[in-house]
């Protein structure tokens, strides 16, 4: 609701009240309500915004002007509260947090040093990891861990603190004092937080199932996007496979011919590198791989060649680009005999068929690689997160009074602690399956090193 429209309803409510103040009486004919000549500049795109928000209101004259200058001074002051200033403006994600954690410039930072690191990293063929940390099922051993838990990170930030905050107000409204300090009005106000235990009770019960809706809809964004990544691997490994299976052999020898095995080593190449520039597109660890100082670094590795990052650069596409570079390989390989040939040629049929599963299995990647940006920019709406973790915040902050009457002072403590470690624990699980690949917390999210080395 705009400030404008804000005005308006409290006018309007302001009339109602002074129509039914009349005891009986006839009441004054209530005129119309309508906006004035500058209405037009509501609607204009952009427009300068007035200097007085109730400006563009024409109120009946029979409202006293006290009553209209106190309603124009509540709406300007609270346009003044809603309004962003330039600091708020420019603190907000203008881009897709999920994909770059906000940091616009991920691209362009990392040292030489670390564009090294980063590139070696990325071209490895080996899985120094597993890509979802893995676990024993015996109870003992799930208690003694640490790292890689979300008890690592919700206990020493919020826990500790919360409890701190609990035992400050337990002492407050228990413990005795001097006289000074007014015990018993202590006493009295403790026991008259008494009915805000029913409310948070029932308060309790509505978080508790939202929280569990929320973690479900949480690990579904992290699920699928975990998926839509392997169907990516497994179309890759689909290609290696078909080139593999259809390359031309030599009759004696049976090993491939050295026009053959230098195409699939081109394939090879090509399909490790469009992985390399996929994850380079859609986290921040290997986005310095996409500016030229990285490709460089990736030229080092022999990873691609100078003139395809010429290509890459000029083309702005990157992972797209090498995608088409797949496309003519496999069309011109089909079309000379590299591919195909041994399997098709000799007994008389045509190449087609290869040539078109080919293209179906690059067509089936682009579009499972596509799906992955677009799970990662509808992961969630804000108003669905802000308004869990407002209702988690408001239940921690309500327990200690909630609990001091009915539990005493070290419940309180005691009921705080606990609350806040299921409940925030929940929550910060929530948000770090909403990072699936750990643009934001590097904690419980399956890293891009481990899907890019993994076969």
């Amino acid at each position: 609701m705009s400030p404008s429209h804000l005005a308006l309803l409290i006018t309007a409510i302001s009339q109602s009240a002074l129509h039914h103040s009349h005891f009986g009486s006839a009441a004054p004919p209530r005129p119309e309500w309508r906006l004035s000549a500058h209405r037009p500049a509501l609607l204009r795109a952009n427009s300068r915004r007035p200097r007085s928000h109730t400006a563009l209101l024409s109120a009946p004259a029979w409202v006293p002007e006290w009553l209209h200058n106190g309603t124009a001074t509540l709406v300007n002051r609270t346009a003044r509260l809603v309004e962003k200033t330039p600091l708020q403006a420019a603190a907000e994600p203008t881009s897709n947090i999920a994909i770059d954690g906000g940091d616009l410039w991920s691209r362009a930072r990392g040292t030489r040093e670390e564009l090294k690191e980063i590139a070696s990293l990325a071209s490895s063929t080996a899985a120094s990891a597993p890509i979802i940390p893995q676990y024993f099922p015996q109870r003992a051993w799930l208690w003694r861990q640490w790292s890689g838990t979300i008890v690592r990170r919700v206990l020493p930030r919020e826990v500790i603190w919360n409890t701190a905050v609990a035992c400050s107000i337990a002492l407050f409204l228990t413990m005795p004092g001097p006289a000074w300090t007014h015990p018993a009005w202590r006493m009295t106000l403790a026991s008259s937080l008494s009915p805000l235990e029913k409310v948070w009770l029932l308060a309790s019960s509505l978080v508790s199932f939202v929280l569990s809706f929320f973690l479900s809809q949480a690990y579904s964004v992290w699920r699928n996007v975990y998926s839509s990544a392997r169907r990516v691997q497994g179309r890759l490994n689909d290609l290696g496979l078909l080139c593999a299976a259809f390359a031309t052999r030599d009759a004696a020898t049976g090993s491939y011919t050295s026009e053959a095995e230098e195409t699939l080593r081109t394939v090879a190449r090509y399909v490790r590198l469009f992985n390399i520039l996929f994850y380079a597109s859609v986290t921040t660890q290997f986005a310095p791989l996409q500016s030229p100082q990285g490709l460089d670094a990736l030229i080092d590795l022999g990873a691609l060649t100078a003139d395809e990052k010429d290509g890459l650069l000029a083309s702005a596409q990157m992972h797209n680009a090498v995608l088409e570079w797949l496309s003519n390989l496999f069309d011109t390989s089909v079309g000379d005999g590299r591919l195909g040939v041994s399997v098709s040629r000799l007994q008389g049929t045509s190449p087609i068929a290869l040539q078109m599963a080919l293209q179906n299995k690059l067509v089936e990647l682009r579009s499972t690689y596509a799906s992955i940006p677009d799970q990662l920019s509808g992961r969630m709406p804000l108003a669905y997160v802000q308004l869990v973790q407002i209702l988690t915040d408001l239940l921690i902050f309500c327990t200690p009074f909630a609990l001091v009457h009915s539990v005493g002072g070290f419940g309180a403590v005691l009921g705080t602690s606990v609350v806040t470690l299921f409940h925030s624990s929940i929550v910060s699980l929530a948000k770090l399956f909403l990072d699936p690949f750990s643009n934001e917390a590097p904690l419980l999210a399956a890293t891009a090193a481990a899907l890019m080395n993994d076969e």
